[in-house]
């Protein structure tokens, strides 16, 4: 029988839970199992992970970090992003993972926001953001990584700022380790973690330890994780997921976590089998990428029992757990609402993002934060009903926290239906829906449409201005490999599955669209560029009948 090894704690030591502690117990009771392996990097057991984060947070210590400063991660998927991370959180204070892949002013404004702190790095990052960096100012002392498998070869700072310091000087400094972590409570500042920034500006989300232990707990709800598990993750440790999906809960239920460099279409498949992964998650556009590659022969040679899948492959569902030879689950989750929503495990809701998860109350309402008929979409709003279960507001912008918690419920910015049944269904972002010819569009709608195209690999649906104030549909679309790709001819046979007021007046055919690293399209940049040169129109659509 899979047993589980999570805690449930009782109500008198529930505040004193804390993620350091967490690492602690797993170690105290399986000092020797299996905690963590990177594909191409070390094997850690939970002793030994447990040995490195209190080395790490000696080094920290004795440079001066104290609780509630601030470490900022640019760091890969390697060990090093577990341990500084664990480390900072073992002395009390405050990890800023950032994208790897920032860069000038974006990167400039994230550092002054956080400011003062200091910087673990990738060697091969901060050569391209050395500018951006000495433009912030908001840097006390930088730390460089060298490039993964040159750990061995002596460090050399060529072609780096005089500033950056090798980290191998800060780890074996002969700093004494910290054998106890920091008397935490369970709302203490865990982390700053920004969104994705596909809509707008990235905001600072701040994250308390019981927000990440929750976040946790409510994927093992959904995963039914159990110690006889393996969890892959190929998504980026600065994210959410891979740290609070399938690392954490790993930790919590002594499942060994394989981690990846980064998400491959062609070698998928293979990593999943040769890791003995049971269990995975695939976020953006990873289950269309994966349902569009020609059949491997290992792509059903695995042990995976089962994959969370966001956006689930609507239409394709049976089809896709068929072929993949593996269950499927979806949960609702994000940076800034943590999961309110989910299928509990052992349930099957095809295209439904789940029903309320514990912990968690939610409606959907209209404009007016008034409650809509089941069946009606509107805005998910959430709230925890259990103590810093939720974020704990944006960092340093009181004004944009006041803004997304107004009349007492987290304002999500995305359009839900609740069903009769009491399950959820995503629509789409808010900010996705288009209005045009007086009736919504659904964006997830239309690129469901555009995708089943053979000849589109994927396709980006967003607003551009149109007549009279309102929006005209346009979409970026990648063609399939060896398929040319005609708007008027891909419109015309899309038509007659599309409501005419949803069908793209433009369409740019591009090479590749821009993602952040967890696969998610930044519209906001698509629709900044809008209409262009090469860019389509087929004109204002009209009512055929």
């Amino acid at each position: 029988m899979p047993q589980h090894h999570t805690t449930s704690p009782t109500a008198g030591d529930e505040r004193t839970a804390s993620v350091p502690r967490t690492l602690l117990e797993a170690a105290t009771t399986h000092p020797d199992a299996p905690c963590v392996r990177f594909i191409d990097g070390p094997s850690l057991t939970y002793a030994a992970l447990l040995s490195e984060v209190r080395a790490v947070a000696g080094a920290l210590a004795a440079d001066g970090v104290r609780p509630g400063d601030r470490v900022v991660l640019m760091v890969g998927n390697r060990v090093e992003f577990l341990t500084v991370a664990l480390a900072t959180a073992w002395l009390g204070a405050v990890s800023v993972p950032l994208n790897t892949a920032l860069r000038g002013d974006a990167l400039t404004a994230m550092l002054d926001l956080v400011g003062p702190c200091r910087l673990v790095a990738d060697g091969d990052v901060l050569v391209d953001v050395a500018g951006a960096l000495e433009r912030s100012g908001a840097l006390t002392r930088t730390w460089v990584l060298p490039a993964t498998g040159d750990e061995a070869a002596p460090y050399r700072l060529s072609g780096l700022p005089p500033w950056a310091e090798p980290f191998s000087a800060l780890r074996d400094g002969g700093a004494p380790p910290v054998h106890d972590p920091h008397p935490a409570v369970d709302s203490d500042l865990l982390a700053i973690l920004f969104t994705s920034g596909t809509t707008g500006p990235s905001k600072g989300v701040m994250w308390s330890h019981r927000t990440a232990l929750a976040f946790a707990e409510n994927t093992e709800w959904v995963m039914g994780y159990t110690a006889d598990d393996v969890i892959y993750t190929c998504l980026p440790l600065f994210h959410i997921n891979a740290m609070y999906t399938a690392f954490l809960p790993g930790v919590r239920n002594r499942a060994p976590v394989v981690v990846s460099p980064r998400f491959s279409a062609s070698r998928y498949w293979t990593e999943i089998a040769a890791s003995g992964a049971t269990v995975t998650n695939m976020l953006g556009a990873i289950g269309a990428l994966l349902w569009k590659q020609p059949e491997q022969p290992d792509e059903r040679a695995h042990r995976l029992r089962l994959a969370m899948v966001v956006p689930f492959p609507v239409g394709h569902d049976a089809e896709f757990a068929a072929r993949f030879g593996t269950d499927l689950t979806e949960l609702y989750g994000s940076t800034d609402s943590g999961i309110p929503l989910g299928v509990p495990h052992g349930e099957r809701r095809p295209g439904r993002c789940g029903v309320p998860a514990p912990g968690w109350e939610v409606v959907v309402a209209d404009e007016h934060d008034r409650p809509v008929p089941d069946g009606t979409p509107g805005e998910l709003l959430t709230r925890p009903t259990r103590p810093f279960v939720g974020q704990l507001g944006y960092w340093r912008q009181p004004d944009k926290t006041w803004e997304a918690h107004r009349n007492a419920w987290f304002h999500t910015g995305d359009q839900v239906v609740r069903h009769e049944d009491g399950s959820f269904s995503f629509r789409d972002r808010l900010k996705d829906a288009l209005r045009v010819s007086g009736e919504n569009v659904s964006a997830f709608e239309v690129e469901h449409v555009l995708t089943g195209h053979p000849a589109v690999a994927e396709a980006a649906v967003f607003a551009v201005p149109g007549e009279l104030g309102e929006d005209a549909v346009m979409a970026s679309v990648v063609p399939e490999e060896g398929h040319d790709l005609d708007p008027a001819t891909l419109v015309a046979e899309v038509a007659d599955r599309l409501a005419y007021f949803a069908v793209p007046r433009y369409v740019d055919v591009v090479d590749a669209l821009p993602k952040t690293s967890t696969q998610k399209v930044r519209k906001a940049e698509l629709r900044e560029r809008g209409i262009t040169g090469t860019t389509w129109d087929g004109g204002q659509r009209r009512r055929s009948r």
